[in-house]
């Protein structure tokens, strides 16, 4: 494996965060922090700078996933909502690249790590699109125009 990816998380359930964390880091990434509301997640962003940005549809005090895409979506990182509130997104992926749906497996998060981190690393992606992930087509015709 390459560097490590940056990985910031967006997500006001524990569990759930210390599910992830344990996943990636288990897989050799790293886990940047994690952020329970959309200005926190904004400003960890901006001061740790991840690679990739996992990000839940419903953030504590109602604050939203939306607010931390449409803020960050022009800035490095990779943003994919982890949510489950997945059916919401028809063909509208509001600056993501990508959805993952709730619940998720380990296996799931793997291969999408993977996949994600060829899309980050060595694009276009040569690993076939993993079954629990979403990728907004226009990301993917964007990513197929990037050599390596």
């Amino acid at each position: 494996m390459s560097d490590p990816l940056r990985i910031l998380i967006a997500e006001d359930e524990a569990l759930i965060v210390m599910q992830l964390e344990m996943i990636l880091e288990d897989a050799g990434h790293r886990v940047v922090g994690s952020a329970a509301t959309a200005p926190e997640a904004i400003d960890k962003a901006r001061d740790t700078l991840p690679d990739l940005v996992f990000v839940d549809l419903q953030l504590r005090g109602g604050s939203s996933g939306l607010d931390i895409v449409r803020t960050l979506r022009d800035e490095d990182a990779l943003l994919i909502f982890v949510t489950a509130n997945a059916a919401r997104f028809a063909s509208d992926f509001e600056g993501a690249a990508g959805i993952i749906a709730k619940p998720f497996t380990e296996a799931v998060i793997l291969d999408t790590v993977a996949y994600l981190e060829e899309c980050v690393r060595r694009p276009p992606p040569r690993l076939a699109m993993p079954l629990g992930l979403r990728m907004d087509p226009d990301y993917l015709a964007r990513l197929a125009g990037r050599q390596s």
